[in-house]
């Protein structure tokens, strides 16, 4: 137990951390919240699948899977300032084009169906009955021997 609360205690710290540095990049909005809920709801399924899979939990995989979490806030970063370089290009050139934030919505969308497919996998392994649309919309078919794979 005292694993799981130093995991907690460490996902926190991160979240936390997270939430200040996309406050200071200015690209908090509606789809960093959807995609900090997504984090978070995969990394608890996470666990649990672990939990039960496992028949108990694993600090190496929880903090592998926080690293992971926390990487994706290197991509959000590395977008947001590859959009900013890419308008001052465009500012200082004789091009009249706009990116606005197509590059940085891009990547939150891209971030989000990965941790929803991940969710989708864990709720399946869970033994949570997910509707057919869901599993179609996250890109996900049954085989042969009836089981979900990525299309």
């Amino acid at each position: 137990m005292n694993s799981l609360m130093q995991t907690f205690e460490t996902k926190t710290f991160i979240g936390a951390l997270i939430v200040v540095l996309a406050y200071i990049s200015e690209s908090m909005h509606e789809l960093f919240v959807i995609l900090a809920i997504f984090m978070v709801l995969d990394y608890i399924t996470g666990i649990l699948c672990g939990m039960i899979k496992n028949e108990g939990f694993s600090y190496k995989k929880g903090i592998t899977g926080a690293i992971k979490k926390l990487m994706y806030l290197v991509l959000i970063i590395i977008t947001v300032m590859l959009e900013f370089l890419i308008e001052y290009l465009l500012k200082n050139s004789s091009i009249n084009m706009e990116v606005g934030n197509s590059i940085t919505i891009a990547m939150y969308i891209y971030l989000i169906g990965t941790e929803g497919l991940s969710i989708i996998q864990n709720l399946i392994i869970l033994g949570i009955p997910v509707p057919p649309f869901m599993t179609r919309l996250f890109g996900l078919i049954k085989d042969e021997g009836g089981n979900l794979t990525k299309k």
